[in-house]
């Protein structure tokens, strides 16, 4: 007959690689818009929040949200109210004004900050430089810079190509980042132009563009400019094939964009392999995984994991989320010490029926072997 203790000692085992693993629940913040223009992509964070946390019970002990009005008055408000809460981390803050007000109040209470949205470099750059406890799940604007410089040295280096954009600061500011990284890559564009925005035709564009022989066009501006801009290069019969940022992420306006046209777009914004479980998530909801759903779930995901770690560390919550890669619907996620991610967090797609796809390796193929 087996020994008493024996049999104890086997039922425990058996009891303890059956049990689920453990976690540390984390009390999470959301600081999100709950009024105004962008209450819709507050309601989007919380929406992805709500379904991930109903099918993991147990990773968060509570869900605090707070109020982000995008000024900085809001941001320090919103930050004195998650340290009053005494959250773990707060996820949100989506405008550079209230999260730039809030990380000092935050980091100075101990509590991490992961933004999903705010993509300026001097964000980063300034919470290294004062140690602000901060993560960006949003791609870096100066990757969308060295994604955009790398396609076209692929794609174009062989071709005439121009580089022109609206006037903004955005606009502007990216074009003169991808110039600078062809530049060292000693890639020159034949022409630089910018236009004037929200015009209903673009003639004398046009006219430029074909007196300076391009074929091919990166614009930096919204698509319903570079929509235009095509039309009219189409109605001059100018032959031009287009590249644009993640600002062709948008609804289709009076004209459409001409398929072929590539985009530099963030990863959640086009489907792929790495989100069809939080796609999935969503439908069964009724929902559509468009705005900040997929990174929201993405950030859920990251929470989740590492509030499991914390169940078997006594290491700090930003310490397990710094050097660890993290399985998400935006892909690998890794944040490196100052808490930006490595990877880019960008992807190229190309307009298919009137639709943005991922660009395939057949495609790639296809353009970098296309003539002029």
């Amino acid at each position: 007959m087996r020994h008493p203790f024996c049999l104890l000692a086997f039922v425990l085992a058996f009891v303890s690689a059956a049990a689920p693993a453990r976690a540390e629940a984390l009390r999470v913040g959301l600081v999100i818009p709950q009024s105004g223009q962008f209450k819709l992509l507050g309601d989007h964070v919380r929406e992805a929040f709500a379904i991930w946390d109903a099918a993991n019970p147990g990773m968060f002990g509570d869900i605090v949200e707070g109020d982000d009005a995008c000024t900085p008055e809001s941001g320090v408000d919103a930050a004195a109210s998650m340290s009053e809460a005494g959250v773990d981390i707060v996820v949100g803050f989506l405008c550079t004004e209230s999260l730039a007000a809030a990380l000092p109040v935050l980091s100075d209470s101990g509590i991490p900050v992961m933004t999903l949205t705010v993509r300026a470099d001097i964000i980063g750059e300034e919470a290294s430089r004062l140690g602000w406890k901060f993560f960006r799940l949003a791609p870096r604007a100066g990757s969308e810079a060295e994604i955009a410089a790398d396609a076209i040295f692929r794609f174009w280096a062989d071709k005439p190509f121009a580089l022109i954009e609206d006037g903004a600061i955005s606009g502007r500011e990216l074009v003169e980042a991808i110039r600078t990284r062809l530049e060292d890559r000693a890639l020159n564009p034949t022409f630089v132009d910018n236009y004037r925005p929200g015009q209903e035709t673009q003639p004398s564009l046009v006219r430029r563009l074909k007196s300076a022989g391009v074929s091919r066009v990166f614009a930096g501006g919204e698509r319903a400019d570079l929509a235009v801009i095509a039309q009219e290069a189409d109605y001059q019969g100018v032959e031009l094939r287009f590249m644009g940022s993640d600002a062709l992420h948008a609804p289709a306006g009076d004209f459409p964009l001409p398929d072929g046209t590539i985009a530099v777009l963030s990863a959640g914004a086009v489907p792929g392999p790495e989100d069809a479980q939080a796609r999935q998530a969503f439908a069964n909801e009724g929902l559509v995984a468009e705005g900040l759903r997929i990174p929201a779930y993405a950030a859920a995901e990251i929470l989740g994991a590492a509030a499991t770690r914390a169940g078997y560390s006594d290491t700090t919550l930003d310490a397990l989320l710094t050097g660890n890669t993290f399985t998400t619907a935006l892909g690998p996620v890794t944040f490196d010490e100052d808490g930006e991610r490595r990877e880019p967090g960008f992807v190229l797609a190309i307009q298919d029926n009137d639709v943005f796809r991922r660009l395939s390796v057949e495609d790639a193929a296809r353009l970098s072997g296309q003539t002029q």
